[in-house]
């Protein structure tokens, strides 16, 4: 366990109001006592977790809550990787066994499990798995090989299957048990839920998209090509219209990875220079800013308090931990 250390913040943004200014400033999260760490996920409480480098070069998945980061440990193996959690702190994401392989696991009150099911084995990758959501019904989601699946409880798994055969990564799911990801045969992204897997409109001409997160009100994000050159560029989705283009900060493409329930978006998108920066995309304003960081990164998560987590490069070239979050200067 390591304390955290606030090692910069900077001024990143400005919304003016009457008699004041509201800045989003951010925060290096630390390590685990190595060069490297990424911030994917953040619940309600403003709990936080990712996976970092730690002193021996493995990597371990973190959990970051009262001030502390805790190292999670790992399934027996060297390295392991935290991909999100819920609002009772129950953490998900996948580990390396003693022997190499990657499994899905569920972390709860300091226990790692392994939840990999070995009677559901995928045909190309038998014995591979990673939990990659969980909602606060403890539903998970994650991929076994290249099938998409749902953990309701650690012995009820079900593929997620669809009208259209064919292997699907899961993302993410909400508190409604919708399921968002990517249908590799046709290039698609889709919802899920109760059983009945749901294509989500594309542009005309057909263009392939994928779908990385859902809000409580079921607005998705992700990205979809633009034509004619194929270019990603970040999209709010919904099942029965066609997807809106966020638009980019001045390069060709951007990725839209996460919606909280007031539909503030986050991810990143290249610059006309060339560099890749993290982003955020209020309804209210209907435009995409840029999240400040000293060199490329990305925004992977945002709650409802408006907290954003990612990446960013430091002034050394090593991606690092951080959080975005909102503060006001009277004048």
């Amino acid at each position: 366990m390591k304390k955290l250390k606030f090692s910069f913040l900077f001024l990143l943004f400005l919304l003016s109001t009457a008699g004041c200014t509201s800045f989003y400033v951010f925060s290096d999260l630390g390590t685990l006592g190595g060069a490297f760490s990424e911030a994917r996920d953040i619940n309600e409480h403003d709990h936080i977790v990712g996976s970092s480098e730690t002193e021996d070069g493995s990597v371990h998945a973190f959990l970051i809550r009262n001030g502390s980061m805790i190292d999670l440990g790992t399934l027996g193996g060297a390295n392991s990787w935290a991909l999100g959690i819920n609002d009772d702190d129950v953490v998900v994401g996948s580990s390396e066994l003693a022997d190499g392989r990657i499994h899905a696991f569920i972390w709860r009150d300091g226990v790692m499990t392994d939840i990999h099911d070995p009677a559901h084995p995928s045909s190309s990758e038998p014995d591979s798995s990673r939990a990659v959501a969980i909602n606060n019904d403890r539903w998970i989601t994650g991929n076994v090989g290249i099938s998409g699946v749902v953990w309701r409880t650690i012995d009820d798994v079900e593929f997620l299957s669809g009208s259209v055969a064919g292997p699907k990564d899961a993302y993410d799911i909400n508190n409604e048990h919708q399921i968002v990801g990517w249908h590799h045969s046709v290039d698609q992204a889709f919802v899920w839920e109760d059983g009945m897997m749901t294509l989500l409109p594309h542009d005309v001409p057909p263009a392939g998209s994928r779908a990385y997160a859902i809000n409580n009100s079921g607005l998705i994000v992700g990205w979809e090509y633009t034509l004619p050159h194929g270019f990603k560029q970040a999209a709010l989705f919904q099942v029965d219209d066609l997807p809106v283009l966020l638009g980019t900060l001045g390069g060709d493409e951007s990725r839209a990875l996460d919606i909280n329930d007031n539909g503030l978006v986050v991810g990143h998108s290249d610059k006309t220079e060339g560099s890749n920066v993290p982003f955020y995309y209020d309804p209210d304003e209907g435009s995409m800013r840029e999240l400040m960081s000293l060199g490329d990164g990305m925004a992977f998560a945002v709650n409802n308090r408006k907290i954003i987590v990612g990446k960013v490069k430091n002034s050394t070239g090593e991606y690092r931990a951080v959080k975005w979050y909102l503060t006001r200067w009277r004048f």
